[in-house]
């Protein structure tokens, strides 16, 4: 519900050039998660989808649900098994090299000109993914865009250590 409703600001912040498109599976269910935080990272990922998109583009946003087992959560350090609520976000910009991406969650790590990014978006985004008990994972090549996918544990889950105790649901 939250995402849907961000869709005409995203149009406005991106601009005419970039199209938004919403994939929104309505079976993915709640997370339990911060809604102004979440909005946040959206729009945090959207400006810099924006960036990654000089010439203009489309950026997806697509929500899902994830079922994580014990087995891949084993290879996946930071993933807890269970139920989430997947949140993808994409586009079709330049993309980035494997250098980069491993070092984009770096707090104050930024491709930008200086003055042009302070290199905290990502990172932002990564903490707020942690602190609400998911994990976050970032695809990307050079030529092909971005995407990066929230993996927030769902309100529905019934594992206690799943969220911060209180934390709101957002749907």
């Amino acid at each position: 519900d939250l995402v849907g409703r961000m869709a005409g600001m995203l149009g406005r912040v991106l601009g005419a050039n970039i199209a938004v498109e919403l994939k929104l599976d309505p079976a993915a269910g709640a997370a339990r998660a911060d809604a102004a935080q979440l909005e946040v990272a959206v729009i945090n990922l959207a400006a810099n989808a924006r960036d990654a998109m000089p010439k203009g583009g489309t950026l997806t946003i697509a929500t899902s649900e994830a079922v994580i087992s014990a087995e891949d959560a084993e290879k996946i350090p930071e993933a807890s098994p269970g139920r989430h609520v997947l949140i993808a976000v994409s586009d079709t910009g330049i993309g980035m090299a494997r250098e980069v991406v491993e070092r984009a969650f770096e707090p104050f790590f930024t491709t930008k000109p200086i003055g042009a990014g302070t290199g905290l978006g990502l990172s932002s985004v990564y903490g707020f993914v942690a602190q609400s008990g998911g994990h976050i994972r970032l695809e990307s090549e050079p030529g092909r865009g971005t995407t990066v996918k929230l993996y927030l544990p769902s309100a529905e889950r019934a594992t206690a250590a799943a969220a911060p105790a209180g934390a709101p649901m957002v749907r």
